[in-house]
Parts: C-alpha cells; sequence; structure tokens
C-alpha cells in the first residue's frame, strides 16, 4: 500500500468550485483489522486556531465492506519526547505540529476514504480520495465495549461478555507516564483488564488551566495518548473521566480548599477570560455548552478510535460540588448531562459507552434512570462490611435501574490507603469480591493505586482472575444466589450469660458521612460491637439531613461501675449532644463550631464519660442541631456478655453469583467482617461452618475451596444431590474462602488439570 498519496481536492465554496491546493495524505503505517490506523494530512489551508471546527473541520468520510460511511473527525497534533530528569517527567516538543486523523477498521477487506472540509461553517465536500485494503486481524478481537443482550452486564460487540478487573489508575506522580509504564504491566501480570483514568489541572488535561479553552494543551494529549497505547498494549480497558468536580468549585472549605479550582483554573471561568461568571453557568450556557462539545469532538478525533475505551465519562463525583458546596443546580446538571450524550453519541462514530459518577452513598434515581446513562456507578468509601454491603448495592442498583453497574471507586478510607486501618487487606478483598459476586460489571475498583503497586496488592486482583478463567466465566450466563438463613444480626438481644466476665469494647462506627445506616444495634458481645459500624454512624445528622440517621442507639447488659465514654471529634454547626439512658437525659454536652469549615477537622477533639446503671439499657446519643456532628468514640466500659434475641448467632455470611450448572462463592468469617477484627493478626478459627445454596440440581458436584490470600486450593470434595437445597461444609478457616461449585466430570477435571 502506498504510503504518500496525493489528492485532488475540488471544494465548493459559496456556490462555486474552487481548487484548493492538493493536500498529501500520508499512511503511517499498514491498515490492519482492530489495529487503530493513523495518517497525517498535509498541504491544507492555515487557520488561526485549528482547534475550532467553526473556523476549519476536517472529517474523513470512510467506507468499508459493510457500506456504511462513517464521519472521522481529524485534529491538530504536536510530537513530543519525553525524559526522565532526577525522578520528574519532561517533555520536549519535536517537529512541527500538524493535522492527523485516526481511525479503527472493522473489517478487512477494501474501503473508501474521502475528505470532507468545513470552512467557516460551509461544508465542501470531495469525491472518493482513496481506496485501500484493510488487511485481517492478526489475532481475534472481539470488538468494541457494550451494553450485553440482557442490558445487565457488559460485552463487545460480537456479544462476548465483558468482565472487568482492575482499578481506578487516575494519574501519575512526578514520573507522570513513566508510572503507566510500571502500573500497566504490573495490572495486566495479574490478570487485570481495567483502569480508570482523569483528565485534571495536574494530569493529561488538555483543557484544564487558563488559557487552554478551545486552545488544548498538546503535550497533556500527548501523555494522554502514550497512556492509550499503554492500555492497547497491556489489553486494559479504559473509562475516561473528562473532568473532576473541583473544577466546579470556587469557595469550598472541603479537602483544605485544594478542590478550589474554578477560579484557579478552569477555562470557563469568566476570571480567566472564560463566558461563565459561575460553575453553574458552565450547564446553562449556550456558549460554554458550544465550546465543550468542540472539546468533544477533538476527544472523539484523538482517542475515539481505540477500542480500549470502554466509556466516556462525563464527571468525576459531580453532586460534590452542588449547594451548599457550590452553585450548581441539580436540575441544570442533570439537562446538562441528558443534551450533551444525546449530542455525543450523535458525533461518536464507535458508539461508545456513556456515563458520569457521583459520590458516595449517593443513590439519584433522575440520572440512572436515563436512557442516555448506559450504565451505573456508585463509590464506596468506609462502608462496612464490604462484601456483603457492596454485593446488595450492585445487585440492587442492577435490579431497580435494569442496566449494567460498576463500583466505580472503592476504598477502606476516603482519605488515604490507611494500611494501618486494614494492615492484611481484609477490607481490600471483600471489596473486590463483593463488586464481582453481586454482580456489577466485574470486580469494585480500587482508588489509591500508587499503594496499591508500592504494597504489591495485585496478587488479589491474580486470585479473582484466576477463578475467572477456571470457571469458564464468558462461557455462561450468570445471576446472583440467595442464600437461606442469611440474617442480619437482630436489633435486640435475650439473656445475659450468667458468669461471663465483663468486657470492655469500643464500638466501631461508619466514618462514611452519607451512609444511611439505621442507627440501631444491640451490643452483646466483643464482635458485636467490632461490627457495630454496621449499623452505627460515626456522623450524627441533625435537622439539614432528617433523612440520615440522626441519632445513635443501642442496647446492652451493664455491670456494676459501668461507664460510657463519647469522643467528639469535630461539627459543621453549633449543637448539643444528650445521653439518655432508657429515654431519661442524664448528661448534656455543648458543642461549639470553632473552625466554622463544616469538615472533620478534630477541631473540638473531647470526650466525656456517663456512668450507668447495672442491668439491661437502651443508650441515645442525642444530636440537637442543624448539621452533623463527627463523633470520634463511643466506648462501653464493663457490659456484661449475653446472647442475641431468639439464640441468632453470627456465622459465615456468603455472596455469590451461579449459572445453570456452576457457581462462584465468596464466604467471610463473621470475624473479619470490615472493620471488625481488621487489626488481629490471627482471628479466631472458625469451624463446623456451611453454607446453603437455594435450588441446585440433582447431578453429581465438585466443591473446590480457595484461600482469597494466596489462591491456594485448601479444601476440594465431590458429592452427589438429589436436587433443593445443598449445604456446602466448609473447611475451617479464619478469613475468607472463594468457593466454586462446578459439574463433577470431564469438564471439573480438564479445569483441575489446568490449574495444575
Amino acid at each position: 500500500m502506498p504510503r504518500l498519496v496525493s489528492l485532488l481536492l475540488l471544494a465548493s465554496i459559496h456556490g462555486s468550485t474552487t481548487l484548493l491546493a492538493a493536500p498529501v495524505l500520508e499512511n503511517r503505517g499498514d491498515a490492519v483489522a482492530w489495529q487503530t490506523s493513523e495518517w497525517t494530512l498535509r498541504g491544507l489551508p492555515e487557520v488561526s486556531n485549528p482547534f475550532d471546527p467553526e473556523e476549519m473541520a476536517l472529517d474523513l468520510a470512510l467506507r468499508g465492506p459493510d457500506g456504511i460511511e462513517r464521519r472521522i473527525p481529524a485534529f491538530w497534533y504536536q510530537e513530543f519526547e519525553r525524559s526522565l530528569v532526577e525522578g520528574v517527567q519532561q517533555l520536549a516538543p519535536t517537529g512541527t505540529p500538524e493535522w492527523r486523523v485516526r481511525f479503527t477498521p472493522t473489517d478487512p477487506g477494501m474501503h473508501e476514504a474521502a475528505l470532507v472540509v468545513s470552512r467557516r461553517g460551509f461544508v465542501d465536500t470531495t469525491t472518493p480520495l482513496l481506496r485501500f485494503e484493510v488487511a485481517p486481524a492478526p489475532k481475534p478481537f472481539h470488538g468494541w465495549s457494550r451494553v450485553s443482550a440482557d442490558g445487565r452486564t457488559l460485552a463487545t460487540s460480537d456479544g462476548t461478555p465483558l468482565l472487568l478487573v482492575g482499578a481506578n489508575v487516575c494519574w501519575g506522580g512526578a514520573r507522570a507516564t513513566y508510572d503507566y509504564d510500571d502500573w500497566f504491566p504490573a495490572l495486566e501480570a495479574h490478570g487485570g483488564n481495567f483502569a480508570r483514568l482523569w483528565l485534571a489541572p495536574w494530569s493529561m488535561g488538555i483543557e484544564h488551566q487558563p488559557g487552554t479553552l478551545n486552545r488544548y494543551d498538546l503535550g497533556e494529549a500527548w501523555e494522554l495518548d502514550h497512556v492509550f497505547d499503554l492500555a492497547a498494549a497491556h489489553g486494559t480497558h479504559l473509562v475516561l473521566a473528562m473532568d473532576h468536580h473541583g473544577m466546579f468549585m470556587a469557595n469550598d472549605p472541603a479537602w483544605g480548599g485544594s478542590n478550589n479550582f474554578w477560579t484557579r483554573a478552569s477555562p470557563y471561568a469568566v476570571e480567566n477570560g472564560g463566558p461563565c461568571v459561575s460553575p453553574n453557568a458552565f450547564f446553562t450556557s449556550p456558549e460554554a455548552a458550544s465550546l465543550y462539545r468542540k472539546r468533544l469532538r477533538y476527544m472523539i478525533a484523538r482517542y475515539g478510535a481505540s477500542p480500549w475505551l470502554l466509556s466516556w465519562q462525563f464527571f468525576n463525583e459531580i453532586d460534590n460540588a452542588y449547594l451548599p458546596r457550590s452553585d450548581l443546580v441539580h436540575d441544570d446538571v442533570l439537562a446538562w448531562h441528558r443534551d450533551t450524550a444525546r449530542w455525543l453519541r450523535a458525533a461518536d462514530p464507535y458508539d461508545h459507552l456513556v456515563s458520569t459518577s457521583l459520590t458516595g452513598a449517593s443513590d439519584r434515581p433522575d440520572y440512572w434512570t436515563m436512557p442516555e446513562m448506559d450504565f451505573t456507578v456508585y463509590h464506596s468509601y468506609g462502608e462496612a462490611d464490604p462484601a456483603l454491603h457492596v454485593a446488595r448495592l450492585a445487585a440492587d442498583f442492577v435490579e431497580r435501574y435494569g442496566k449494567p453497574m460498576m463500583i466505580g471507586e472503592i476504598g477502606t478510607n476516603a482519605g488515604s490507603w490507611r494500611i494501618a486501618d486494614d494492615p492484611y487487606l481484609r477490607g481490600f478483598r471483600q471489596g473486590l469480591w463483593g463488586g464481582l459476586l453481586g454482580g456489577s460489571v466485574g470486580t469494585s475498583m480500587p482508588w489509591w493505586w500508587e499503594d496499591i503497586h508500592a504494597d504489591h496488592a495485585y496478587p488479589f486482583f491474580g486470585v479473582v482472575s484466576e477463578v475467572v478463567r477456571t470457571v469458564r466465566w464468558h462461557e455462561h450466563a450468570w445471576r446472583p444466589m440467595s442464600f437461606p438463613n442469611a440474617d442480619s444480626p437482630p436489633r435486640r438481644f435475650g439473656n445475659a450469660i450468667a458468669d461471663g466476665a465483663p468486657f470492655d469494647a469500643d464500638l466501631a462506627l461508619n466514618r462514611l458521612r452519607l451512609n444511611p445506616v439505621s442507627g440501631v444495634a444491640a451490643i452483646p458481645s466483643p464482635l458485636a460491637a467490632g461490627r457495630a459500624a454496621e449499623r452505627l454512624s460515626a456522623y450524627l445528622h441533625g435537622r439539614r439531613q432528617p433523612h440520615l440517621q440522626q441519632h445513635a442507639r443501642f442496647e446492652a447488659w451493664f455491670a456494676e461501675e459501668a461507664r460510657l465514654v463519647v469522643g467528639i471529634d469535630s461539627t459543621a454547626a453549633n449543637a448539643r449532644l444528650r445521653v439518655l439512658v432508657d429515654g431519661a437525659e442524664v448528661h448534656a454536652f455543648e458543642v461549639v463550631d470553632k473552625d466554622g469549615m463544616g469538615v472533620p477537622s478534630r477541631e473540638i477533639d473531647a470526650e466525656f464519660a456517663v456512668s450507668i446503671p447495672p442491668g439491661r439499657h437502651t443508650i441515645e446519643v442525642v444530636h440537637d442541631g442543624e448539621d452533623w456532628v463527627l463523633l470520634s468514640r463511643l466506648r462501653l466500659e464493663r457490659v456484661r456478655p449475653s446472647t442475641f434475641d431468639g439464640g441468632w448467632e453470627f456465622g459465615a455470611d456468603a455472596i455469590g453469583l451461579r449459572a445453570d450448572d456452576r457457581a462462584v462463592l465468596y464466604v467471610r468469617s463473621p470475624h473479619v467482617a470490615w472493620p471488625a477484627g481488621a487489626l488481629r493478626f490471627n482471628p479466631p478459627l472458625l469451624e463446623g461452618a456451611s453454607v446453603t445454596v437455594e435450588s441446585w440440581p440433582v447431578g453429581g458436584w465438585a466443591v473446590r475451596w480457595i484461600d482469597s490470600r494466596e489462591g491456594r486450593v485448601v479444601h476440594e470434595q465431590s458429592l452427589a444431590h438429589t436436587g433443593g437445597p445443598l449445604t456446602l461444609s466448609l473447611p475451617n478457616f479464619r478469613e475468607d474462602l472463594v468457593g466454586l461449585l462446578m459439574p463433577d466430570g470431564p469438564d471439573s477435571s480438564e479445569t483441575q488439570a489446568s490449574r495444575r
């Protein structure tokens, strides 16, 4: 195939035919199916702003063997060279800027290409300019990312199920793209196939600094090119978050003001020469909408051709910038999503998926019921018992919204990796499996990628990937499992244990500010205290958030000289805490907002203690105030052990997905439901436990139990089943297990041989 082709361009301008200079189309490599082809366009008229399609827009009209014409926009490009100087990436431009066009042919055979030129609103079309042959793909490629036929999972365009295993890898450090040179191979080596990126003022933000409005930063764009090239080399599907919430914050005290990028960085802000007098104006101004769509056109031109682009994601947690944290109005932002997604879907010749993201514990049906959002997204931080909690969230979202669901971010802490709070990465593992086995699009996607790499947590992804391969995940349709007797702890307890020694315990508290937990718990044992985070929030919300938990109420048997110790971290407004014992007030504490910041800050850092009389009592910590108070501690001293109401006991908890003849289960000891037991080096041995699977078919079955930390098989057995519920005995274990239930026969033998 020729590398240089001269093209005679006939342009109709103002109704007359004008012969323009003959541009040269340089093919930068052979055209191969499912590989991105890149051409350089030379000999075109100069324009004052090559990023503005109103001044001149170039589109390649491409027709393949299927007869469908696709319009592929061209883009303005500058080559760069990178170097690493004392651990810091340096970029240097090389050569001169030029026009390029990228596309990915999907079928081998003869193709036709014609150049379409628009100058100042007048469209100039050409006759077919070039015929060229596309070679077959050297190996099978499954295609673009799509919503599957069932509407609830992802698949590739040939119908192959697409299961995502990976993490957020949103930006590099000082080494920038060199970090990705390390991260993507490490992820691939452990079966990972997914990463999420951000465009932001500090990384790969092409229109995220003053002076870049419709004049994009070509160095940042080149960095993103490099990351896309790495994704293709390592089989990594990418979600591209095109803005984060901080770009729309002007005076928000959260994060110490570090996310207030509106006036500091947004080229749309009037302070930086843009058209918008406020963040909300970005979502209502026709001029801003026009400018943003020009950026989207450029993104489509430069990155849309990549088959590894899973989805465009408009924002990271845009509701973080809602009133009163900024001036964003829900209805305006919602309408913007609808209208812009429609425009994007019409403009994107590859029909990539479209979504956005919201804060943790936010369920905003107006977003997810929009047909323009292809899948739902939830961000989970600090939520107790992440395996069961996230699995239930995923199943609930899929059922309610009838579309795929992604746990787009997860972490045991929203502020840092905080390995000290999860030193054995139990919460980390539980979160991964909760997403996978709740029926979301794959694993939950952890945050804190630099720490994942530094602490080499990748093997946990490897265990997931090996399980997926072993059960031949992509050959089956999976659905959530239900488990009989999988009840939550009762809110009340029974009798005190006569000879039980009193215990002291700090109640574990849920530290996700918007988590709507029940606020009611029974504390009959140290284990119940350790698992109180599933019921009790550290945030006591006031009248401003009446739909969230307002008080903390718990029951316990108390011995002589018992006490309740209440620690207070900070508050968003002046408030009054009252302690009630069986409904009678016994203590009150005035909480004064010292810093006026409305963010957790340890501004108060105080404790008070209340004596509790012996006997069975209901304790309430009641909050009288406008906004939240953050507790640092709820400690019970000299509590008598007792039983739960009805003799209920904590047992092994299970989640799972099943196909018609196989299942994957994740079983977690009650002693390590994060944050419970997080700091215990050697949790209690769980002996003689079992789980029951509902409605399992007749036949012979192979059961394999795997240690989720190492992927090591700890027990295997064969069993015959006559139908109905199937009870599986668990090997003795301390933390968690992954179970594979498969036909006992040639299929099982084959997978065992492949494992060996």
